[in-house]
């Protein structure tokens, strides 16, 4: 057997190797918030690594192992990006094991796929008249091989949006108090992946088209992924084995102190006479210092209790007065001369889009179709 490896093969195979031994250390980490996630997104970058050095330079009959899990665990990818993201911006909401299975279903799903296919092709070779059998097991090959580029793209850019989303409404719902050393650091180190999983959610579709717009094998047009990928690997496993060490929950939660559930629940009977008699939600330019300083607690407790008692963002929390306030406008006659945007400002919104999401996303239904309910039913 001749063996090809040259030096894109060995920078491949050297990367995996560094990004396995970084993963490794991730996953024995227990104070770096996410370090599993971030372990796991290693792993999946060096299998990967691996695969493709298999492959191309000339190991394929030792290369069994990567034929039942080919495009299985690339699907973690995106998944193990958003719980990452999850992990550092909300460390006082913790990610239940269903939202994890939840997360990674995509990985679960490939897996059933591809291990039913290949049981079912050892099946017919085992089998007197399989001949039928293989067939259909190279049929569903074909099939598999088919959708799994198209779905992997497409479930690796859903969890980055989402992760992207996550980082950006974090971002809006603590401004005006990021001060801390450590959250700068936080998001800074943050904004710094998600750039990079961006060129690299831009590229994976064009380098799939490759094939089809130039003279290059199928197994050939991964290469610029792949050297992109080792490259990050390289770099991740200097810089973030830096930043695993500094960013931790004591320094993430530092300031802010602890509360029992009791002190909790007075805070949340505080926040809701602001709300429903002081009326805080008709204010446009309402944020979390103003409640916090209004009702005389700190900003950071304000967030906790919210997330973890009231299961809700502050801004979600405010919204839902606000959607309450537009619905007892509606259906009162005063405020007939107003458009429903006029209505919408005059109970403190101050974004059309953020009033159309946040009324369906409570009452089901766009503000104009409730509107025109009202009137069906008066």
């Amino acid at each position: 057997m001749e063996l090809d490896f040259t030096w894109i093969n060995l920078l491949i195979l050297f990367g995996a190797l560094q990004g396995l031994i970084f993963a490794i250390i991730l996953l024995v980490n227990k104070e770096h918030p996410g370090a599993k996630f971030l372990g796991i997104l290693m792993l999946v970058l060096s299998y990967n690594g691996f695969e493709t050095v298999g492959r191309s330079a000339g190991l394929g009959e030792y290369t069994i192992i990567f034929d039942l899990f080919t495009f299985v665990w690339i699907f973690g990818l995106g998944p193990s990006i958003y719980l990452y993201t999850h992990s550092l911006l909300r460390p006082e909401i913790p990610i239940s094991k269903k939202e994890v299975a939840l997360a990674y279903s995509p990985v679960f799903f490939q897996l059933v796929v591809r291990g039913s296919i290949f049981s079912m092709y050892i099946f017919a070779l085992l089998s007197e008249n399989g001949a039928e059998w293989i067939e259909l097991s190279a049929d569903l090959f074909s099939f598999y091989h088919l959708y799994r580029d198209p779905l992997s793209v497409l479930v690796f850019i859903f969890y980055l949006y989402l992760a992207i989303q996550l980082f950006r409404r974090t971002k809006k719902e603590k401004a005006g108090y990021l001060g801390s050393k450590n959250e700068r650091a936080i998001h800074k180190w943050l904004r710094i992946l998600l750039i990079f999983f961006v060129i690299m959610g831009a590229l994976w579709p064009l380098v799939l088209l490759v094939p089809y717009i130039a003279d290059i094998g199928f197994d050939n047009h991964y290469y610029l992924l792949e050297l992109l990928l080792v490259l990050f690997i390289y770099w991740i496993a200097f810089v973030g084995y830096h930043k695993i060490k500094i960013l931790n929950p004591e320094n993430i939660n530092k300031g802010v102190p602890k509360v029992s559930e009791q002190e909790a629940k007075q805070y949340l009977t505080k926040l809701k006479e602001a709300m429903e008699q002081d009326r805080l939600f008709l204010d446009v330019e309402l944020n979390r210092d103003k409640v916090a300083s209004h009702i005389g607690i700190n900003v950071k407790i304000l967030s906790m209790v919210l997330n973890q008692y009231a299961q809700k963002s502050f801004n979600d929390y405010v919204n839902t007065y606000r959607v309450e306030e537009v619905v007892e406008r509606l259906k009162s006659n005063t405020h007939s001369h107003l458009t429903l945007s006029g209505i919408a400002f005059e109970s403190g919104f101050n974004s059309q889009a953020t009033f159309q999401r946040s009324f369906k996303s409570i009452k089901g239904m766009s503000p104009k179709e409730y509107q025109s309910s009202l009137l069906q039913n008066n």
